[in-house]
């Protein structure tokens, strides 16, 4: 007999409406969605207007992957719960132990990651995206399952040992979802650098400015951070390095609230060029001030920062502070 699931849940694939069982045709969840190289903004408006599509992409290896996870709301009221995601590589036969120990992390660091649904039959997507840097495998993808815990249904990860007990878990756990990714070696970066950012007590408008020197042009650099707050979000899509004389950059300035907490990743593509001697990239967090600051005339000018041409002229009547900075260098 069919009956109806009555909590948050994980589609196995799109004709799954929470039905119990469950289609037995798993690892097709398109409520998993690796979303590519850089954050969605308003995740919950994107991804619950495309509910009838699976709109996830191939896992770029050694890059940094977003991977967003939707529920539905099948209870008779709001419902609210957290969610995880683990990964292991393919396997014919998913056993919770293969893959138990395996959580994956947002930029902040977190393995559980809020989400909530206002109504009965609302689509809850979570804001705060999970962060995946996958290396090459010998196998030819990835497995990625998800969990969402709720206080109807707290889904604990079960001891599976035996094949029945698996079929068991695959109709009977809506909680959970699972989904294979391929990997792709189409737009891997060269590198990529991690840096932890703190934003602190105090709110304030932050410039996040990419220095490359002697970087050739034709490479490609980009930077970015999943977790929400900051007005627009820290990312830096791909940008070509146009031919330089040896110093080009480029920034972001954002809106970041007090307290924030992040990694941000930045990212080089040789796209074919080769290092030239003294190589580096920078990330630089810098914070400017207007004439009515008291740091004003101890500051320097954008220009003595650095800044890109048009920065210079948006920011030509303030002075700013490098607050920090981070660099990778080809010896």
């Amino acid at each position: 007999m069919t009956t109806m699931y009555d909590d948050l849940f994980f589609r196995s694939n799109l004709s799954d409406y929470g039905q119990l069982p469950s289609p037995p045709l798993a690892y097709e969840s398109p409520d998993i969605i690796p979303a590519g190289l850089y954050p969605t903004n308003n995740p919950q408006t994107f991804f619950s207007s495309n509910y009838n599509q699976d709109v996830g992409q191939n896992l770029v290896t050694d890059g940094p992957n977003y991977i967003y996870l939707r529920t539905k709301n099948l209870s008779n009221g709001a419902q609210n719960g957290k969610v995880s995601l683990y990964y292991t590589p393919a396997s014919l036969l998913l056993y919770p132990n293969k893959w138990q120990n395996n959580a994956l992390k947002t930029s902040d660091s977190q393995t559980e990651v809020f989400l909530a649904s206002t109504a009965p039959g609302g689509i809850a997507v979570t804001d705060n995206p999970f962060f995946w840097e996958p290396g090459a495998i010998s196998a030819d993808h990835y497995c990625l399952i998800s969990r969402v815990s709720t206080s109807r249904h707290d889904n604990p990860v079960p001891q599976v040992g035996s094949y029945t007990d698996m079929t068991e878990f695959i109709l009977n756990n809506p909680g959970f979802g699972w989904r294979n990714v391929s990997l792709t070696d189409a737009n891997s970066p060269t590198f990529d650098t991690t840096v932890d950012y703190t934003q602190g007590t105090e709110a304030g408008r932050i410039t996040f400015q990419l220095e490359c020197t002697n970087v050739p042009g034709g490479a490609a650099v980009a930077f970015s951070a999943g977790t929400p707050g900051p007005s627009p979000l820290i990312v830096l899509e791909k940008t070509q390095v146009p031919p330089n004389n040896g110093s080009w950059n480029t920034s972001v300035t954002c809106d970041v609230p007090a307290n924030y907490q992040t990694n941000i990743t930045y990212s080089y593509w040789a796209n074919g060029t080769k290092p030239l001697q003294g190589f580096q990239i920078r990330l630089k967090a810098l914070a400017y001030f207007d004439e009515s600051s008291r740091f004003f005339h101890k500051l320097r000018t954008p220009q003595e920062l650095g800044a890109s041409p048009e920065l210079a002229r948006r920011m030509s009547a303030q002075r700013g502070v490098v607050l920090g900075s981070h660099a990778t260098i080809s010896r």
